[in-house]
């Protein structure tokens, strides 16, 4: 494949199938509605009415800080290029409180150390280690999450961070068009 080119997919704007015309029923409802990455999953159905709920569930039923949590998610979405999601995330993490100098430093928390809180970095020190290929991962996984987090809240951050991780890889590698 070309140095920039993407594998062509179709975007759903409508379909007979119940699971994708109940699920965008639902997304019509929110806030940000119907967008490309959904008219894209929506070529598989079952998997698309599924996704949508794990999204959610990660959104808006976790133990997560909402600014904590976008903060983590920008931090992947930067690493990996995921530039789908990037502006859609920023968005959601000042709607959440975030300043725009934390949404402007995720990748370095520590060259702006009064600007994070110890929390924070450890959220953001966690997030880039969860986003690195293993072998850049050091040997020593920093620990300091687990002095912020408990064990149900660093599953659930660590789930929202494969799930766009995942999202990342799969708009840079398919043609989901910009909204």
């Amino acid at each position: 494949m070309e140095q920039g080119k993407r594998i062509a997919v179709d975007l759903v704007q409508q379909s007979d199938h119940p699971d994708v015309a109940d699920t965008f029923a639902r997304l019509k409802a929110k806030p940000i509605g119907i967008v490309n990455i959904h008219r894209t999953l929506a070529n598989s159905p079952a998997v698309f009415d599924r996704f949508i709920a794990l999204a959610h569930a990660l959104r808006f039923e976790t133990e997560l800080d909402p600014g904590e949590r976008e903060l983590a998610i920008l931090c992947v979405l930067e690493r990996h290029q995921g530039d789908y999601e990037l502006d859609k995330h920023r968005m959601i993490a000042r709607a959440a409180g975030v300043s725009e100098a934390k949404i402007a430093h995720v990748r370095a928390p520590d060259a702006q150390p009064s600007l994070f809180s110890d929390r924070e970095r450890a959220i953001l020190t966690f997030a880039e280690q969860f986003a690195a290929d293993p072998g850049e991962r050091p040997a020593h996984v920093e620990t300091a999450i687990e002095a912020h987090l408990d064990n149900r809240q660093r599953i659930e951050l660590g789930l929202t961070l494969a799930l766009y991780l995942g999202l990342a890889h799969f708009t840079a590698l398919l043609d989901v068009p910009e909204d």
